[in-house]
């Protein structure tokens, strides 16, 4: 708290000084022919004002047509005489629109100035530079902070998915909604083999941040966010843009006398377990003997004790024994955030602090999230001569998982077993191999990590004439240390020998980063039609990582987490680690012209080198060529007053894809203490270099249309795209010869093809000055082609189909890369039910016979696990500072294999709970017409298509209720603005497969509410 009253003691301060300055300077003298004209015909006056009513100092007033100008004074004020009857003057403000307005000589005006937050519909962000949407030849989608924010205060990727046609949030089934896992983005589709690779490129204020940065990122300080989709949105970005570019500006600062803001969110998280559907006491006990549990099936001697057994389950039924196990680790999760900034200066110098705090609670016990984060802005500007600004943003992360292991511990368990005995106390374990993890929740086992990550980026303008020269450098350090240490006293070490009891194994991780940029631009209007901007350039960047990790075991404490006090390394292994340096170099050029506004030509070229490839192959060029036609400014559309947008654009160009391990063209050693010479220890070779690999190539075309009717009461964006990626780096066989563990090397050699449409349309059926009604739709179909795999790949299909066959198959298939196919293929061998007189399934073979006998090889493609399509329905309804949005997200013709079925119904084992659908379809004697197999047969079945189902779903994501408003009571507590809004998300989920969801982690449906108040 001390610190928070300096830091706001100095701004105010700083704040003070300047106003004072400004107040006390004289006006700005006249030009000569200004003073010229003292005998004045009148004077012009007038007062300048922010969308808030407040007055803006500094403000530049310029005649038109005239040298010189004024400057606005504390109040916002200004004033000179004239001789002539009106003049028309530009006020020109730093992050505000300019405007240009005439004056009647003794008639004072007030001017409402608008921040450029106000007009980006006009312009896109790309990073490099601010591009003319009018001539913008790209695919991309630019979202404002309160469309996010209306979205929830979760993160702004979960948020972003619902306004971005083609943006995809893989959900995964395991991590629900976990507050530690990270989500996995798809923008257009997967366009290589490795998940990583898939993600898009963040960018936040022109300094490039990884996935994490953005994850734990204030969305209450965003601005905008701006998604490159094509070759023409984001070539500039080169080797890194194959994936798609996502930019993040940050709210500018604003001027004036401090401001100072808030926004607080207060959560509640309850946990979603509508997927679960769990036998009774009664009902699992019936379903063991129905599986034959205590029948001796060789008809021995040991019958008696399992009619023991089944007494002591019995008695426990009998005396009503029903715990609720889905509800042991779960809580309500209460989570809060708390932003606090404060901003001013004057038209040359700015400046703002933002400081946060926020942890998100999950809705298991001992599993949450917590940030704390700082943000300094400082800028000078003296308009079109010099800016310079320096941004500094400083994270400490804090996270916790459950010590006691996933969500799928408890949901096994059985109902008919308290966690407790009858003195109270916990029971350690229910059967030697069955643990009470409840009992497991009560060690002093843990798992935590802390980061803590800076970013600090410098930016300056430079004018010279008509030239611009722009220079920034970012600057990016992370630490990380995580921890998970497993007690002695768990049931992972029951009966193992002491010196191996108890494990805690420690990880490490460094990083440091930095991104420099020089860019010279350069506009001109030639011919009075024809407008021309163009840019050069240069980059120069580098990272550095470092991780190690070691295991200790032995410790004969339940309290003592400290490697201190283990014993030795997990089985006498050494610690691992890595550590890694990448450079890279890059100069490029960007052109872009339009004639009479109607035709626009848009030209990248980039050039780029890095060290992660082979040194045959150090720098490829990359490009882009894109086209557009403003049909609207022909002059047949002229008189259509019905028609304010009609463009045609298309673009194509070669993007790369550089999101690999550094070191994989060079040949690398790693020393073996089993190779022992009398010189030291022997080196064995990790990787074999490959001097002529080169980067990932993604050839991108896109054709769309952008449309805007009815005064702006109906727009419509349609893309269409194909992406074809080459030269995927793969393993690939070499020979035994060459001593590579695992006989293969990294080569060029793999092809994807990904195709799609993307639609998005905004209805406005209401447009009043009170009440208003919009509703948006957004569409997005891809398709997928592996075109080239390897031989090395090849192999691993053959591996997963032969582990398939054996006795420790895999309940989930196991992707199968085959050229002609999708990535996203799902391949099952057919089946034909259930043989009613055996109880057996039936498979079909390729040639269409029936057998009984299981065989990989006749698997075949039933559906793909990517959608026929997915989107977003949103309505807006906005009323005198009232506002209601809902958002629907929706999804069909996906095909899912259905975990639960091969899991909890029929290859359930009758030791642990099933799902209630174990006692439907499944076969118990000859002449039984049933869908899965013997009740009795306990094995895990083989992955057919009985388990593949075709989902269609619709969620409610988002629903929220706000009221904002500026009102004269508002005012009297000193508030230039009040918003309060209540929010709720994942309100249901309705889908055509019934599975249990969260199987690790379970989802979570939440309700929120925040309070954004200005000062």
């Amino acid at each position: 708290m001390r610190l928070t009253t300096v830091l706001f003691a100095g701004a105010w301060l700083a704040s003070s000084v300047l106003t004072a300055q400004a107040a006390s300077m004289p006006a700005p003298s006249a030009t000569p022919q200004q003073q010229s004209q003292s005998s004045t015909y009148g004077v012009i006056s007038g007062t300048i004002v922010d969308e808030q009513g407040q007055p803006l100092i500094g403000v530049s007033v310029q005649i038109v047509g005239q040298q010189g100008g004024y400057i606005t004074d504390v109040n916002g004020r200004f004033e000179f005489r004239t001789r002539n009857s009106k003049e028309t003057l530009r006020f020109s403000y730093i992050s505000y629109k300019t405007q240009t307005v005439t004056f009647v000589a003794g008639t004072p005006q007030r001017i409402t100035m608008y921040s450029e937050s106000q007009t980006l519909e006009g312009v896109v962000v790309t990073g490099f530079t601010k591009k003319d949407k009018r001539s913008f030849t790209g695919s991309q989608t630019t979202v404002k902070a309160k469309d996010l924010l209306s979205m929830g205060t979760k993160n702004v990727l979960q948020s972003l998915e619902a306004f971005v046609p083609g943006l995809q949030v893989v959900t995964s089934n395991d991590l629900g909604s976990d507050p530690n896992a990270r989500p996995e983005l798809n923008l257009r589709g997967r366009a290589t083999f490795s998940g990583a690779a898939n993600l898009p490129l963040f960018v936040v204020d022109g300094a490039i941040v990884d996935v994490n940065y953005i994850y734990d990122m204030d969305m209450n300080t965003i601005e905008s966010v701006t998604v490159l989709k094509d070759a023409s949105a984001s070539a500039l970005y080169g080797s890194k843009a194959a994936a798609g570019v996502i930019v993040i500006t940050t709210k500018p600062i604003s001027q004036g006398n401090i401001r100072i803001n808030y926004n607080g969110t207060l959560r509640l998280s309850v946990p979603d377990l509508s997927g679960y559907s769990l036998l009774s006491p009664e009902e699992k006990l019936r379903y063991e003997d129905l599986a034959g549990v205590y029948t001796d099936k060789a008809g021995g001697e040991h019958q008696w004790r399992l009619d023991n057994e089944r007494e002591q389950v019995l008695r426990k039924v009998r005396q009503g024994t029903n715990t609720n196990w889905l509800a042991k680790p779960l809580r309500t999760g209460v989570s809060q955030s708390h932003s606090l900034s404060a901003e001013g200066g004057d038209n040359f110098v700015r400046y703002g602090l933002t400081l946060r705090y926020s942890n998100d609670d999950g809705v298991m016990m001992q599993s949450g999230r917590e940030r704390v984060s700082g943000a300094f802005k400082l800028s000078y500007n003296k308009p079109n001569r010099v800016f310079i600004s320096n941004n500094l943003t400083v994270n400490k992360i804090s996270s916790q998982d459950p010590n006691y292991g996933s969500f799928s511990e408890f949901s096994r368990q059985n109902p008919y077993n308290s966690p407790y005995d009858e003195y109270g106390d916990l029971i350690p374990r229910f059967t030697p191999s069955q643990f009470n993890p409840l009992y497991e929740a009560s060690l002093s086992s843990f798992s935590r990590s802390n980061s803590m990550d800076l970013l600090n980026t410098t930016t300056l303008q430079v004018w010279a004439g008509k030239f611009r020269i722009d220079g920034d450098f970012s600057f990016s350090s992370g630490t990380g240390l995580r921890r998970r240490f497993r007690s002695p006293l768990a049931g992972e070490f029951y009966r193992r020998p002491i010196a191996e009891r108890g494990s805690l194994t420690e990880s490490q991780d460094r990083s440091l980063g930095f991104l420099g940029k020089l860019m010279v631009s350069y506009n001109e209007t030639f011919f009075e039609k024809l407008y021309v901007t163009s840019m050069f350039g240069s980059s120069l960047e580098g990272t550095t990582t470092d991780n190690s990790s070691f295991t200790t075991r032995g410790f004969y404490s339940d309290q003592l987490g400290h490697p201190r006090y283990g014993l030795g390394y997990d089985g006498g292994a050494r610690p691992s680690g890595s550590e890694a340096q990448a450079r890279g170099a890059g100069f490029f050029f960007n052109g872009n012209a339009i004639y009479d506004n109607r035709y626009s030509l848009d030209v990248v070229y980039r050039y780029e080198g890095s060290s992660r490839f082979g040194r045959n192959q150090r720098f490829a060029p990359f490009w882009s060529l894109g086209a557009g036609w403003n049909l609207h400014n022909e002059k047949f559309f002229k008189g259509n007053k019905n028609v304010q947008m009609l463009k045609l654009r298309a673009s194509m160009g070669y993007l790369g894809n550089v999101s690999f391990e550094p070191y994989q063209a060079l040949t690398t050693y790693d020393y073996n203490k089993g190779i022992d010479y009398m010189v030291g220890a022997g080196a064995v070779p990790i990787t074999i270099g490959n001097p002529d690999l080169k980067w990932e190539r993604t050839l991108s075309m896109n054709t769309g249309i952008d449309l805007t009717l009815f005064k702006s009461r109906w727009d419509l964006t349609l893309d269409v795209y194909r992406k074809l990626t080459d030269n995927l780096l793969l393993d690939v066989s070499k020979a035994p010869s060459v001593g590579v563990p695992g006989g293969t090397a990294k080569e060029n050699v793999g092809e994807i093809e990904n195709k799609g449409i993307e639609f998005q349309t905004r209805v406005v059926p209401i447009q009043g000055k009170d009440l208003q009604w919009s509703l948006s739709l957004n569409y997005s179909y891809n398709n997928n082609k592996v075109r080239k795999i390897s031989d090395a790949l090849r192999k691993i299909n053959e591996r997963a189909v032969q582990a398939d066959s054996m006795s420790t198959r895999s309940t989930t298939p196991l992707p199968l890369y085959e050229e002609g196919e999708s990535l996203t293929a799902l391949k099952v061998v057919p089946s034909a039910g259930i043989d009613p007189a055996t109880g057996r399934e039936v498979y079909i073979k390729r040639d269409g016979s029936y057998t009984f006998n299981y065989d990989p090889n006749d698997r075949r493609v039933f559906g793909d696990t990517s959608p026929l399509g997915y989107g977003t329905l949103t309505s807006y309804l906005f009323w005198k500072g009232f506002s209601l949005n809902a958002s629907f997200g929706y999804s069909f013709g996906a095909v899912v294999y259905n975990g639960t079925l091969a899991t909890r119904v029929e290859g359930a084992n009758p030791a642990y709970n099933a799902d209630k659908r174990v006692f439907n379809d499944r076969w118990r004697q000859p002449g039984d017409v049933a869908k899965y197999r013997d009740i009795a047969d306990t094995s895990s079945p083989y992955q057919t298509s009985r388990f593949v189902q075709r989902e269609h779903f619709l969620t409610l994501r988002s629903l929220s209720f706000g009221y904002e408003t500026d009102a004269p009571w508002v005012k009297k507590l000193l508030m230039r603005r009040a918003r309060v809004e209540l929010l709720a998300n994942d309100l249901f989920y309705l889908s055509t497969v019934k599975r249990e969801r969260g199987l690790d982690y379970p989802f979570a449906r939440s309700v929120e509410m925040s309070l954004r108040l200005s000062f």
